[in-house]
């Protein structure tokens, strides 16, 4: 049986499904990580107010921060433009379903 059209565009469909949650969850971590940096940095500047270097190099975890940060908002350029390829091959894929149904249709009926 060869593949329609539909069946293609689905299969499009379900793939971009699929790194779209990929891409959510890699994006779940680094945010993850940006709030861990965000509390580590906070320690590390109280430590240092109050005369301790326990918490860490603040200037060091400011750079990890800050380029996590950057990470952060890459991710979610990306996942935008993922979503609006995932808008599209969905209304394409609904496009196809209707002129395909259409299609049956009117080779059932011809009139």
């Amino acid at each position: 049986m060869a593949l329609t059209n539909t069946d293609r565009l689905h299969t499009r469909l379900l793939a971009i499904d699929i790194r779209l949650h990929e891409l959510s969850q890699e994006l779940q971590r680094t945010q993850v990580q940006v709030n861990h940096l965000e509390a580590q940095l906070e320690d590390a500047r109280l430590a240092r107010m109050v005369g301790g270097d326990e918490a860490g190099d603040a200037a060091s975890i400011g750079s990890e921060l800050e380029a996590s940060r950057n990470r952060l908002e890459s991710q979610r350029e990306l996942v935008e433009s993922v979503k609006k390829n995932q808008w599209n091959a969905r209304v394409q894929y609904t496009l196809a379903r209707v002129k395909e149904r259409q299609e049956a249709r009117n080779q059932a009926d011809p009139q």
